[in-house]
């Protein structure tokens, strides 16, 4: 094989320089960070930065709303309505969070889960919401996202959850995928 035909296997073979990059790039867009000056605030208090304003119905209180939502603490994913539930033992299906928005949030959400469908579903009934996120909702739209500074009483308080920390503030990032 000639020097020259293996340079062009590496350029050809699946452009693997470029599959290096793209991982990185990813990773840097991840680590901008938004200026707390640019954050605007609920009239609860919330600390939010709308980052895609959606272009469906506004959320307002009483709404029932269908989320995904993603706490994130020094970067790290903590909790996700987007880690899915196992389905028959070996898929896993993601499943939006339903709540009424306008107040704070419990454990459970609008929707019941069971295990009715004869053990073809796993178990748990997903992860933990934040009590804020039935807050932090309201005047977002269909199809919007937004990054909320969530404190600890309106995060997981005095017990924390998973590798957030007692008391501590963390990202809550939202989107809103339906609204009535």
């Amino acid at each position: 094989m000639s020097a020259c035909s293996c340079h062009t296997s590496t350029t050809i073979s699946g452009s693997s320089w470029v599959s290096r990059l793209v991982p990185r790039f990813k990773k840097e867009l991840k680590r901008r960070k938004i200026p707390l000056e640019e954050y605007s605030t609920t009239e609860d208090g919330l600390q939010y930065y709308d980052l895609a304003p959606g272009s469906g119905q506004e959320v307002i209180k009483g709404s029932q709303v269908s989320v995904h939502f993603d706490c994130m603490y020094k970067g790290i994913d903590v909790v996700s309505s987007r880690s899915a539930r196992l389905l028959g033992g070996n898929r896993s299906i993601a499943e939006p969070f339903q709540f009424t928005a306008g107040k704070p949030v419990s454990g459970q959400g609008a929707k019941k889960i069971n295990d009715s469908a004869n053990g073809l579903f796993a178990g748990s009934g997903g992860p933990k919401p934040p009590p804020g996120l039935g807050l932090a909702v309201v005047g977002m739209k269909v199809g919007g996202k937004r990054s909320i500074i969530l404190p600890a009483d309106q995060g997981y308080g005095a017990e924390g959850l998973q590798e957030i920390p007692p008391n501590s503030t963390f990202e809550l990032q939202v989107e809103v995928l339906s609204a009535q």
